[in-house]
């Protein structure tokens, strides 16, 4: 059908002004039809229809009349004109009933369903609203919603589906879990458009986003909210909202908000990762202000497929049970309040270490003038290296760390002790190679000398030096 020119010249006109246009072109949409956008319907009146009718039919409930009023521009409840058209907002719809789905899951998971019976979770089961999930010792499992937004479960966390549901024509998702134990993360789809609902709950705070990446964690009546990647609104039943932009986190202790914290950076590894025995072993760089670090495994980079993950004091990360082979490693640090810091995916080919043998020899003292140490050891001047200098042969008390060309390198002399260096070199496309063993050095007032042997890690363990 051809529009007259008149008519569109009388909808440019109401669109400059901010009014609904629908209705200028009523004779083209059938009376009662609905069209469906992102952020919400828009219906098309019909005879008899009125601002209270089409609220109860089509906005939950007859009183939102008044809303649907404001919003277009109809000021009384009275019939209105067939064709006109009315917008309702995708959060004034009612919700219908919407699922998840199991795209990974590692180890014992339980759950059971609204009514209390044991469901069974493999892949691609369905989540429904109402159920309760609970994952185990180094168990894992992932969810996708239908807007695409993941939520993970990692060891020994409890979750409740409390509302899982979507909007009617838009299927806005409507989530809320609340977080009865340990840890969830979610990765939301954005929500801005579709006027969708996220939120994750625990007994002292609520954390609500529109599209964003970020962590919650509830213990010993503590809440952590850690934000990687954009806004959280957090807020407690006695408090208001509080705004978390990305890198921040804050804690929740007897319904308090605490302030909003820079979360730590991400960490690196001081060393390549290796297998000894039947365990991964991971080598982290200190960062200042942590107290611990995480290290979590799993078979694929978007950390989907979990199989293992640690917490350390040390700046070694040690896990059981791990075969040789092609892994991604996520690691962060954890700082003195407890908030995880900023994550860190790392692609890793972890194979066993021939400890008996390794392939760099370690440094020994060539100099010990009164203002610094030269340590050097077998190697090439053109090759590039790392050395560190600890007071403690697990090296989690590091002194210095640094990266050098060539096979020597000079150093401000320590005080009076015994200390510990060891040297690793560094391949032309960045990786890098096991340590060496690591050297023992004596300091005094008058000299430094190494003693001659290095000690081999399994030394280190039977007897560490302090």
């Amino acid at each position: 059908m051809r529009i007259p020119l008149h008519k569109l010249m009388l909808v440019a006109v109401l669109m400059l002004s901010g009014l609904p246009v629908a209705g200028s072109l009523a004779y083209a949409q059938t009376p009662g039809n609905i069209t469906v956008q992102s952020s919400g319907i828009t219906y098309y009146a019909q005879a008899g229809d009125t601002l209270m009718t089409i609220a109860q039919r089509l906005a939950t409930k007859s009183s939102n009349w008044v809303t649907l009023g404001k919003i277009n521009q109809i000021n009384k409840d009275i019939s209105i004109p067939i064709g006109t058209a009315i917008f309702i907002p995708a959060e004034l719809l009612d919700d219908v009933a919407s699922e998840a789905t199991v795209i990974a899951r590692n180890g014992v998971i339980t759950a059971t369903s609204a009514d209390g019976n044991p469901f069974s979770l493999d892949i691609g089961s369905k989540i429904t609203e109402g159920m309760k999930i609970d994952t185990g010792i180094n168990s894992f499992l992932t969810l996708s919603l239908a807007d695409a937004s993941r939520i993970s479960l990692p060891s020994n966390s409890s979750v409740l589906m409390a509302k899982l549901r979507k909007s009617l024509y838009t299927h806005s998702p409507r989530t809320e879990l609340k977080l009865l134990r340990g840890r969830v993360v979610s990765r939301v789809s954005p929500l801005n458009v579709n006027r969708g609902l996220f939120e994750v709950q625990t007994p002292l705070s609520v954390a609500g986003v529109r599209g964003t990446h970020f962590r919650v964690s509830l213990n010993n009546q503590k809440v952590t909210t850690e934000v990687l990647d954009g806004e959280v609104a957090v807020g407690t039943p006695r408090t208001p909202e509080t705004l978390l932009p990305t890198a921040k986190g804050n804690l929740i202790t007897s319904e308090t908000i605490g302030p909003a914290i820079d979360l730590l950076p991400a960490p690196q590894f001081s060393g390549t990762p290796y297998r000894q025995g039947a365990a991964a072993k991971f080598a982290i760089t200190p960062i200042s202000g942590a107290r611990a670090y995480h290290v979590q495994i799993a078979q694929d980079a978007e950390m989907l497929h979990m199989l293992a993950e640690e917490n350390s004091n040390g700046n070694e990360v040690v896990i059981n049970n791990i075969q040789e082979g092609e892994y991604f490693i996520r690691i962060a640090a954890i700082d003195k309040s407890g908030l995880e810091g900023m994550p860190r995916i790392l692609a890793a080919n972890i194979r066993n270490r021939n400890e008996a043998a390794p392939a760099q020899a370690a440094p020994s003292v060539i100099n010990g003038s009164p203002k610094e140490l030269a340590l050097r050891w077998p190697g090439s001047a053109g090759q590039k290296y790392n050395v560190q200098l600890a007071r403690d042969p697990e090296f989690s008390w590091l002194l210095f760390t640094n990266s050098v060309a060539g096979n020597e390198i000079r150093l401000p002399r320590p005080s009076f002790g015994t200390y510990f260096a060891r040297v690793q070199s560094i391949n032309a496309d960045g990786s890098t190679n096991p340590f060496s063993f690591a050297q023992t050095l004596i300091v005094t007032d008058q000299w430094i000398i190494n003693d001659g042997h290095p000690l081999h890690p399994k030394e280190v363990s039977r007897n560490t030096i302090r």
